[in-house]
């Protein structure tokens, strides 16, 4: 076994879960890797117990943080060193479940960020996300801390065209513990061609404002990103699971060159709570991946 493993804390959309592992592997051979003992260790964790994310922001749904929880420790318990939560929606929750283990969980939307800072510094942006995303304001958080500057989708808008879209339309009955019951038509059931048309109105109000970059800022919209790409062949479409897909592989190599190199036991960075930038995460991981090895 590899001595440094990484971990994806999935079943947050499961069809995004393997989507993501194609998108690392393709990274991994983009950077090199030839034969199976190339591509890193990899853990992957579906709790289908882990409650709806948008459904505990928007309408008072079970909090989900002690089922993610039980999913990092799992992580923890098998010696996985980092790993990452492929819904941006769970991001809301990143801190008290970081605060809770020793895993690193890389930061998806501060990665996008940065990526779309460094690669089209004078981007307008628009953000394609479900309604707890959009109502936990977290993307714009990361985006007014790079400087970007963005618009967002009125709310009629963001759930006529968006939401509904992922997880289908509303048909105006509720559960008993009060939570929106919607049709079975949405991506998150495998619908992608009237629900790309869906996004494609809410990508056109979008361009009135001004956005040449929309972040597809839920795992299961990369799913009709080829259509998107179709209807709109101007507009820079950037995927937040492509992205942390180079971080993580990234950190992956410069943490078996600390190791290889001796360099491991000399880092500083010991503690989850160290990591200020992305040379600290690997520094992070080779020295667990040390600890873990002695």
């Amino acid at each position: 076994m590899k001595e440094i493993i990484f971990g994806v804390m999935g079943n947050m959309g499961p069809e995004a879960d393997a989507l993501f592992q194609d998108i690392v592997a393709k990274e991994e051979i983009s950077q090199g890797a030839l034969k199976d003992q190339d591509h890193m260790g990899m853990l992957v964790i579906k709790n289908p117990d882990i409650p709806d994310r948008s459904e505990a922001i928007n309408e008072g749904g079970k909090d989900p943080v002690p089922e993610m929880v039980k999913s990092a420790k799992i992580l923890e318990k098998n010696n996985v060193n980092y790993a990452v939560m492929t819904c941006n929606t769970a991001h809301y929750f990143r801190e008290a479940v970081q605060k809770q283990t020793s895993v690193y969980l890389v930061d998806m939307l501060k990665a996008t960020t940065e990526a779309i800072k460094e690669k089209k510094p004078n981007a307008v942006v628009g953000v394609l996300c479900t309604t707890g995303t959009y109502n936990s304001g977290i993307y714009d958080r990361y985006l007014d801390l790079d400087g970007i500057h963005f618009y967002k989708l009125e709310p009629e808008e963001q759930e006529s065209y968006v939401h509904s879209a992922i997880y289908g339309k509303k048909t105006g009955e509720r559960t008993d513990c009060g939570q929106e019951i919607r049709e079975k038509a949405g991506i998150k059931s495998g619908v992608f061609g009237s629900n790309a048309e869906l996004l494609s109105h809410a990508i056109r109000s979008l361009q009135l404002k001004g956005v040449d970059t929309i972040i597809l800022g839920c795992t299961e919209l990369p799913l009709v990103r080829s259509q998107l790409q179709d209807n709109f062949p101007s507009v820079y479409f950037i995927d937040p699971m492509e992205v942390v897909a180079k971080s993580v592989v990234d950190a992956y190599k410069e943490a078996e060159r600390l190791i290889e190199n001796g360099l491991a036991a000399d880092t500083q960075i010991r503690d989850v709570k160290d990591i200020k930038d992305r040379e600290d995460i690997a520094a992070y991981i080779a020295y667990k991946a040390l600890v873990n090895i002695e």
